[in-house]
């Protein structure tokens, strides 16, 4: 028979390991924002067609952005693994990270000759 004290120890371990899941969930949605604004402010300067200065950046929920400037607005979505970041526009298909090719291997495509 186990001891009392590792019978409650064992009964909360998967309450431990749903806690661990959604505390790492919970901290990398949170750094989404400040991860992606970099890119999204360049992406939205080049966009709109507008200076840097005269760019409004509006973080939104969900890694979602509105950027207004010059007369003009766009909305971005944004998804950071770490600190690699996507930003794609509206209507735009996202491409996580973890599903692009292999760097290498799409040069070793690029530079293949068509007779090999």
């Amino acid at each position: 028979m186990r001891p009392p004290r590792l019978a409650a120890l064992t009964a909360l371990a998967p309450l431990a390991v749903l806690l661990a899941g959604a505390l790492s969930l919970a901290c990398s949605v949170s750094n989404v924002p400040s991860n992606a604004m970099p890119m999204v402010r360049a992406r939205a300067t080049s966009d709109l067609d507008c200076a840097d200065k005269d760019v409004r950046i509006e973080e939104q929920l969900g890694g979602h952005f509105k950027a207004v400037g010059c007369g003009r607005k766009a909305y971005y979505r944004a998804a950071c693994e770490a600190l690699r970041c996507v930003v794609s526009g509206e209507g735009e298909a996202m491409v996580p990270w973890r599903d692009r090719p292999d760097p290498a291997e799409v040069d070793r495509q690029r530079n293949r000759l068509p007779f090999e």
